[in-house]
């Protein structure tokens, strides 16, 4: 019986992976523009495979933080958005779409300057099936993500 099991359970793992890893999602940086040394404004392109049709699109996110040397400290903010529901960021079918983030340096530090900066992005998609019963309610199913590790760039 084990024998007759453990092909069976080898080929589901095989289609189990091939599945998952079916889903890709990029993301990438563009070029960051400085305002008033309070906000950095980093436009991130993002890009998704479709999901499973029988699924909805039911949120997404960018997130974006910002860290740059001033003197002996370290400006840095963060920034993003999150949506659920039908207004959604990006279209996950494989286009990309580039969406400018805002990155608010934290009061509590030095703010930004005109310079080098490392800034990292990450981005989210889910998608689901409506629960029974309740309105406006998804079970998740499947999600894409990507970062894009920190990544220099030159703020003006």
């Amino acid at each position: 019986m084990v024998r007759k099991l453990l092909p069976l359970a080898a080929s589901l793992a095989v289609c189990g992976a091939a599945a998952a890893s079916a889903q890709a999602m990029t993301i990438s940086l563009g070029e960051a523009s400085l305002s008033g040394r309070v906000a950095v404004t980093e436009p991130v392109t993002v890009s998704c495979t479709p999901f499973d049709p029988s699924l909805t699109l039911v949120g997404e996110s960018i997130n974006v933080t910002a860290e740059q040397a001033s003197g002996r400290s370290i400006a840095h903010g963060t920034g993003g958005t999150m949506v659920f529901g039908s207004s959604l960021l990006f279209p996950c079918d494989g286009s990309q779409t580039t969406i400018p983030v805002t990155i608010s340096a934290d009061p509590s530090g030095p703010p930004f300057h005109g310079g080098t900066a490392v800034i990292t992005a990450s981005a989210f998609a889910q998608a689901g099936i409506p629960c029974v019963g309740f309105p406006n309610c998804f079970q998740i199913v499947d999600s894409q993500t990507a970062s894009t590790g920190a990544t220099t760039v030159h703020m003006h």
